[in-house]
């Protein structure tokens, strides 16, 4: 419910001002201001294409969902920003690929900027995931239960080779006390607030309400 009412009754209407399409709003504005950002291979020859990387972490919501609920954040996503001129083609879901070959592909694609938006879950999204050189933004659309699932997300970005001077972390939070007080807890038990605060360089933390 805190991401979309239509996760709990899938008629309920589009909420324009719920959390989840905030984020919609702010990945789209990301996604259009760092359209002409270029980036540099390993061995300091350019990409061809230009375009900040995106991550969006969701643990519900997910295409699995959609069929007992009716409702998918992630295609909510995805159709919306499509709608904004995003192409489809730029926006991938992280649980479509399964093979490691699979995967290996897809984080190329994000490296070469040809994948610009990424969705998955903090499992699916955790270690192994080498895509940091153009990543400029990351999302925490819901709340992981454990400060380690938030150092997993947010160390997907925290990389050697970001080629990024400043980083977005984005993390989502509606008035209602049940999850305000999840995000407090896992700043009490992990700390992370102050180090997104205070960490290396000049990362920016960032928290929306929906």
């Amino acid at each position: 419910a805190a991401i979309d009412m239509r996760l709990v009754w899938h008629t309920n209407g589009d909420e324009p001002e719920n959390k989840l399409n905030k984020l919609i709003g702010n990945v789209h504005r990301i996604w259009s201001e760092t359209g002409a950002q270029t980036y540099l291979r390993p061995d300091g020859t350019p990409y061809p294409l230009p375009g900040g990387g995106q991550m969006i972490f969701s643990d519900l919501g997910t295409i699995n969902v959609e069929a007992r609920r009716g409702f998918s954040a992630y295609r909510w996503i995805r159709q919306e920003l499509i709608a904004r001129g995003v192409p489809a083609g730029q926006i991938a879901f992280m649980q479509d690929y399964k093979r490691s070959a699979d995967k290996q592909r897809l984080f190329a694609d994000f490296r070469a900027g040809r994948v610009r938006v990424l969705i998955g879950s903090s499992y699916t999204m955790g270690t192994g995931v080498n895509v940091q050189q153009r990543l400029k933004a990351l999302h925490h659309m819901d709340v992981p239960w454990l400060p380690s699932q938030i150092d997993q997300r947010e160390g997907r970005s925290e990389r050697q080779g970001n080629q990024h001077d400043e980083m977005c972390m984005n993390a989502y939070a509606t008035p209602e006390p049940v999850e305000g007080q999840m995000w407090q807890n896992n700043e009490r038990q992990g700390g992370w607030s102050k180090q997104a605060q205070a960490g290396t360089g000049t990362r920016r933390g960032q928290r929306g309400s929906g």
